[in-house]
This record gives structure tokens, sequence and C-alpha cells, in this order.
């Protein structure tokens, strides 16, 4: 039904005339709407975070393979994950090579400052690029390193700060670990890392030293918490990584006499994981959502509500000059969706700015967090504040359309 311009005026001049009112009206929508926004820019945005950084961590090409005490279907016990089974995947033909992360948690020393907590770590040259880590400055591990098991360290980019007074420079410096003496060779550059089966905790917090330095000094058994895989092109290429787990499976399960004992990371139940987690999290922003914008459709109603008692007279004014019902409905309507789609455009633009904002904050503590404007999620809401504002806004309308202009001209 179209609606002529001296309606718009009238409602306009309405609006402007009670500004507190309107905008205690338009809150209800605005935080709705907005926290619409922002969560699903959140969610997006962890989404994109949470894929690269599992790529910059450990590669599209790579799985692990970790240990469990026994087969949880069977109940069997056999032999844990050992160097041995590491062994048999990196001489398999169909795999690119395996690689063992000896870890061990403890305390770096140096100088007077003690306590701080860090994550030992024992590996080959070779890690360097199977892990694909770069370097800041220094250098990192030689085969004479490991040959001669000589106590050189590499220190992640937070362990710098964690272990190293201000103002110390890194290279050259020494470290105890355990009471024994390690000089530092070179640093890493900041690398994001999630955990993957056994979990390696973080490259940044940790210190890198030679694998057989850390034989010798930390390591107690022959047992592994986890062994890290990278196919080879073909296999990928013919299999992709559900081929390349299924591979180092069954060789495990072949040296532990049928027992599978330990876990091996799954990309597809990883991905459907990640997907499910990500629907779940969407449904409780759209409850969310919705539960706002119900409780701003419901302030619309109580304060159209108000403003017909303050406006009886005006009703009555309006009807003896030939006013119709149905104007007086229009008016009132047209009040609560010109508020309700405000407050809905005003939503999606606040939702974007504190989203733009709080990854600005992600940023500075995770690393670069993208901004992801929800396109479709703010067209549903702009949608839904109109939507809202119709329904809640026609019944006060049609009370206002109802009264009797005789009892409203009555009216003080």
């Amino acid at each position: 039904m179209p609606v002529d311009r001296e309606l718009w005026g009238t409602v306009w001049r309405s609006l402007t005339s009670q500004r507190l009112r309107a905008l205690l009206t338009l809150l209800g929508i605005i935080l709705g709407v907005g926290t619409l926004v922002v969560l699903s820019s959140a969610v997006e945005g962890m989404g994109v975070y949470m894929r690269r950084t599992l790529t910059e961590a450990s590669g599209e090409d790579v799985i692990s393979v970790s240990r469990k005490w026994f087969d949880q279907d069977t109940g069997k016990k056999a032999p844990p994950l050992n160097r041995f089974d590491a062994r048999a995947l990196e001489q398999s033909e169909r795999l690119a090579g395996s690689r063992v992360l000896h870890q061990y948690s403890t305390r770096a020393e140096f100088g007077e400052r003690w306590g701080q907590a860090v994550w030992v770590v024992g590996t080959v040259p070779e890690a360097l690029n199977f892990y694909m880590l770069e370097l800041a400055r220094g250098r990192f591990l030689t085969a004479a390193d490991v040959d001669n098991r000589v106590p050189v360290v590499i220190l992640g980019a937070s362990t710098v700060r964690k272990v190293l007074a201000p103002g110390t420079r890194a290279i050259g410096a020494t470290i105890r670990l355990k009471g024994e003496r390690f000089k530092v060779v070179g640093v890493l550059k900041k690398k994001p890392s999630l955990g993957r089966g056994g979990g390696f905790r973080t490259w940044d917090g940790s210190v890198i030293i030679p694998e057989t330095a850390f034989l010798d000094r930390f390591a107690k058994t022959k047992d592994l918490r986890e062994v890290v895989i990278r196919g080879t092109p073909s296999l990928l290429e013919e299999r992709g990584l559900s081929g390349l787990a299924a591979t180092a499976k069954a060789i495990v399960k072949w040296r532990h006499h049928g027992v599978q004992n330990f876990k091996v990371t799954d990309p597809a139940e990883q991905a459907r994981s990640r997907d499910l987690a990500q629907l779940v999290v969407g449904g409780l922003e759209a409850a969310i959502a919705l539960v706002c914008l119900g409780v701003g459709g419901i302030n619309i109603m109580n304060i159209m509500l108000v403003s017909v008692s303050q406006r009886t007279r005006e009703i009555g004014i309006r009807r003896a000059l030939g006013a119709t019902r149905e104007d007086i409905r229009q008016m009132f309507l047209l009040e609560a969706l010109v508020l309700s789609a405000t407050g809905g455009m005003l939503g999606v633009a606040g939702g974007a700015a504190v989203g733009w904002g709080l990854c600005q904050i992600l940023t500075s503590t995770l690393g670069t967090w993208p901004f992801a404007f929800p396109v479709w999620q703010s067209l549903l809401g702009l949608v839904a504040s109109v939507v809202i504002g119709a329904l809640f806004g026609s019944y006060p309308a049609r009370r206002a359309a109802e009264l009797d202009p005789i009892v409203c001209l009555r009216n003080e």
C-alpha cells in the first residue's frame, strides 16, 4: 500500500520531537543485529584463521601418529609407539619421510633469571625444512651438532623474551637446561603451531637442541609421543591425505601385531569436526541474535503503546479532520518500521565496527586475524529487524486505530 509524502513528514516530525523515546526504541534492534554481525564476523574470521594457521604450522601434506596406551576397541595392549616405528615409517617408499619430535618440559636459567618454563625439543637439521621453520637470525642445527652431541640451542620467538634479560644479545648467550649449559646459536621467526595427535605445544615457546643431546640428557625410554609424516607427491596426488593416513596406520599396526594402541590424524575427520563446530557456533549465534531481536521487538511494542497513550488527543484531532482508521494505523506502523529498519542499519554498521576492532585486538595477540564482513548474516539481520518491527508494531498501530475519536478529544 503506497504511503504519501504527508504521512512520511508526520512520522519524521513525531520521531524527531521525541528523540529519547526513539533512541530507546532503536537500542534493542541495534543490539540484536549488532550481536549477529559481530558473532558472525568472529566465527568466519576464526575459520579462516584456523585453516591458515594449520597450514602454516605443519603444511598441507603432513599427518601425525601419536601414542595411546591400549586399543580401545579390543582392550589389548602392545608396545607403545617407539623409535623403531619411526624408523619403519621413515624408510617406507610411499612416504616422503618422518620426523620425531622428542619433547620434554623443563625450566631454563639465564644468569639470575630462573624458573621460566620452556618446551625442549630434540630434533635434526632436516627439521628446518620439514616443519617449514624460518630463522630470524643465527643458524640452525648442523650434522656436526648432532654427531658430536654439541650443547647448542635454537630459541623460539617468544622464548627469547622469557629466558634472556632485556637488552641481551641472543646469539652467543648461554642458558642452562637441567643445570647444563647450552649456547644459543639461532632464533626462530614467529610461527603458529597447532597440536596434532600427541600434541606438539608451540614452536614459539620452545628451545630446540640436537636430537642426540636430547637423548643423552632428557630421554628416559625409547617411547615416543608423536611421529610426524609427510607423504610423497605421487601418493598425495593418487589418494590424498586420507591415503597417507591409511598407509601410516597400516605400517604401525602391522608392527604392533594388529593392536591399534596409537592414533593417526584423519584430515577428513578433522574437517568434519571443524565444520560441525562452526555449525554449532553458528546456531548459537543465531539463537542469541534472535533473543536480542525478540527483546528489541518487545521494546518497540511497549514504547509504541506508551506513545499511543500519550498521543490520544493528537489521534482524536486527526480523526476529526478526516483521517481514517487506516491512516492512523499506517502512521504508527510506519513509525515502527522506520525505527526497526534504522536500528537494523545502525546495528550492521556498529557490529562491523566492533568486529573490526576485535580483529585488531586478536591480531595483536595471536597474529594476523582476518576481518570477515558477514554479508548474508547482515542482510538477514536487516530483514529480521524489519519483520520484527512489522510484527511488534502492528498491535500498537491497531490499538491506535481503534480508539474512539470523541474519547480521544476529551483527553487532556
